[in-house]
């Protein structure tokens, strides 16, 4: 049976300082998806070696659906990335290439199955190899699913032109402030500066532009302990994300979409989906690793 969601992308080891844990954005989603109570999917590639053998075994333990989770070919390892925290817990990443996730082959079940399925997840990250785009390309053909972009701006990818690409194939993009702030600045004068709108009214802005230039009218910022934005057509909802001690913010963003998506496929209230989301993403920074236990009482709202 074909899932209801599907995450494309990366799939590789975040070495931390509390050592090493499965990760990948797309990972991390369909891993909390699972969590939230619905059938998940991830499309990536592992290599042919150990850690390809453990980061599988890892996901079946978490429920996610490895079905088109490939074996890259020889040369290409399990990726991995070196993380470092800093006195607040938020993370830089150092992503190790080449990697099994530069080369995701999408067979025509997948097509097939990603049709039947409720939304779709892809990020900007993947993007780094011409043979993903060509990959994502075909997914993005596929009509059905509601259609989630996650922007992911992590040196060195950095790609204005190629994420707002990206951008204009999806029904609701997500990003955080500090992007959506270097994306309008990208689209107002041609460089991403780092202009990161810390009230309201300029992460309204900001959204306008974006929105403008994609043809997107479903654009959700996340502002970290300041909570979360959705902007919609020209209105904007805003909730509060609930105060904690951060351990590490690595995964917090995509616990925080796992429950945007599963949210607005069901139609439940901006507002109310909003609040929700900021629990999980919350939750998951006051936890070392991306992808800890969610308690019952968090994913309960949302089943």
């Amino acid at each position: 049976m074909p899932a209801d969601f599907y995450a494309f992308g990366e799939i590789l080891w975040d070495c931390l300082p509390s050592g090493k844990h499965a990760g990948g954005a797309p990972f991390n989603v369909a891993a909390h998806l699972a969590q939230i109570g619905v059938s998940s999917a991830l499309i990536s590639s592992v290599g042919r070696d150990p850690l390809g053998d453990e980061i599988l075994k890892v996901a079946g333990h978490k429920h996610v659906i490895v079905e088109f989770v490939t074996r890259a070919r020889i040369g290409l390892p399990t990726g991995t990335v070196l993380v470092t925290l800093d006195e607040h817990g938020n993370g830089t990443y150092e992503l190790v290439r080449p990697a099994a996730w530069d080369e995701i082959r999408v067979p025509a079940e997948a097509l097939e199955a990603v049709a039947k399925a409720r939304a779709f997840i892809y990020g900007s990250l993947a993007g780094r190899s011409p043979y993903n785009l060509e990959q994502v390309d075909r997914l993005l053909e596929v009509k059905g699913p509601m259609k989630f972009f996650d922007v992911n701006l992590r040196p060195p990818f950095e790609d204005p032109p190629l994420v707002m690409d990206l951008a204009r194939r999806a029904d609701v993009l997500k990003l955080n402030d500090g992007e959506v702030g270097r994306l309008a600045s990208w689209i107002r004068t041609g460089e991403a500066l780092h202009d990161t709108p810390h009230d309201d009214e300029a992460i309204a802005r900001a959204c306008e532009t974006l929105a403008k230039a994609t043809n997107v009218s479903r654009i959700c910022v996340t502002r970290g302990e300041e909570g979360a934005a959705f902007w919609d057509g020209g209105s904007l909802t805003t909730a509060r994300a609930p105060h904690i001690e951060v351990k590490d913010t690595v995964g917090a963003g995509d616990a925080f979409i796992a429950g945007l998506m599963v949210g607005l496929t069901r139609g439940i209230d901006h507002q109310r989906v909003l609040e929700i989301a900021c629990r999980l993403g919350a939750y998951v920074a006051s936890h070392y690793g991306a992808t800890p236990l969610l308690p019952p009482e968090l994913t309960q709202p949302l089943r």
